[in-house]
């Protein structure tokens, strides 16, 4: 359940911050950037609900599946917590895309693969494929 928190949150301030970028709107700005901060809050949780099921579902055994969802989920946090505070020093980041201003919203839009990439793996750990999943015990 808390792996959808983060996913919305960081979709949906890559399309704010598209939508302020295409209409000039400050307030898809700001909400872009509460996104950011509701995104971070709740990656840790997720990260560590993750980490709670590897050991459950996989005995703590880590495959490529585990190393890549958990590099994945570890770039979310630092790319997240990145933008949000570059937003936070400098509100107007996003107002002119000149300069290493535009290092800032390739950060967000990099969100998006990432979330999705990290929630399909994720997913994987959580509900495992018949054929990857641990042998039951007898």
């Amino acid at each position: 359940m808390l792996a959808h928190f983060p996913i919305v949150f960081l979709l949906s301030a890559t399309c704010f911050s598209l939508l302020f970028r295409f209409t000039g709107n400050r307030a898809f700005d700001d909400t872009a950037f509460y996104c950011l901060g509701g995104g971070l809050l709740t990656l840790p949780p997720t990260v560590a609900t993750g980490l709670f099921t590897q050991w459950l579902n996989f005995s703590g055994g880590a495959d490529q599946t585990v190393h890549l969802e958990k590099a994945l989920s570890y770039a979310e946090i630092i790319i997240t917590a990145a933008a949000f505070v570059w937003r936070w020093l400098n509100p107007l980041v996003l107002a002119d895309l000149s300069g290493v201003n535009l290092i800032y919203f390739f950060l967000v839009l990099s969100l998006t693969p990432l979330v999705t990439v990290s929630g399909y793996f994720g997913g994987m750990l959580t509900f495992p494929l018949e054929e990857e999943a641990p042998a039951p015990e007898a």
